[in-house]
């Protein structure tokens, strides 16, 4: 069942959205044009940031995966969507932003395996989407 979630998911991310979009630059991950696609095919899972209570990561992510995706994308900002079930359990991953940016089996099963709280919505357990921000800094 997940990996055809997670098949569908790169399929619509790859084609569902006109190219121009995806490249416009954004300043932060609540504005990725894929949000919006995956939103589409998800229509249960409601976004994170609109909950009542947000899901918070319970485990620590390696920091491979961060710098793995700063190496490929090439920019500051580098967003990845996570749908999580009504239990916090991370169904499915893929980079939102920038286009072209591709998770390697490894990374995505270190995502996959992060912990995390369910978001509540009226006090109810729901099944939603976590919009992973990676921000890169030169000092």
């Amino acid at each position: 069942m997940t990996r055809i979630f997670a098949a569908s998911l790169l399929i619509i991310a790859s084609g569902a959205v006109n190219a121009s979009r995806l490249d416009r630059p954004i300043i932060s991950c609540d504005k990725a044009p894929l949000l919006a696609v995956f939103q589409k095919q998800l229509p249960d899972h409601i976004l994170a940031t609109t909950a009542d209570k947000q899901p918070k990561i319970l485990s620590t992510l390696p920091v491979t995966v961060a710098g793995s995706l700063h190496r490929q994308a090439m920019t500051s900002l580098v967003c990845v969507v996570v749908a999580l079930d009504a239990t916090g359990k991370a169904e499915a991953t893929e980079v939102s932003y920038p286009t072209g940016i591709k998770l390697n089996p490894q990374e995505r099963q270190q995502i996959l395996e992060t912990e995390w709280s369910p978001a509540e919505q009226e006090g109810q357990a729901r099944p939603s989407l976590v919009s992973m921000t990676f921000q890169y800094e030169t000092r």
